[in-house]
């Protein structure tokens, strides 16, 4: 079994190839539907703090970040 992947555009229920490739005449397929324009980037403004708040994530302080940028953790704990 082999798989493929192609990004396609989806309009009134049909799908259109994006790019050269060309779809197969015939075959079965899983259908992921992603944001409408994947181009934009995200307008969060929320600090990994804030996230982890949102999902109720509790650390135990054993763990280091070895990032460079540690202001993204500045708001962690509070």
């Amino acid at each position: 079994m082999s798989y493929q992947t192609l990004e396609v555009d989806l309009e009134n229920g049909r799908i259109r190839p994006r790019g050269a490739e060309l779809l197969p005449a015939k075959a079965r397929a899983l259908l992921t539907i992603m944001d409408t324009d994947p181009d934009q980037p995200s307008d969060s403004n929320r600090t990994l703090g804030d996230a982890l708040r949102e999902l109720n994530v509790q650390g135990d302080g054993t763990y280091t970040d070895l990032s460079t940028n540690k202001a993204h953790l500045d708001d962690l704990g509070r």
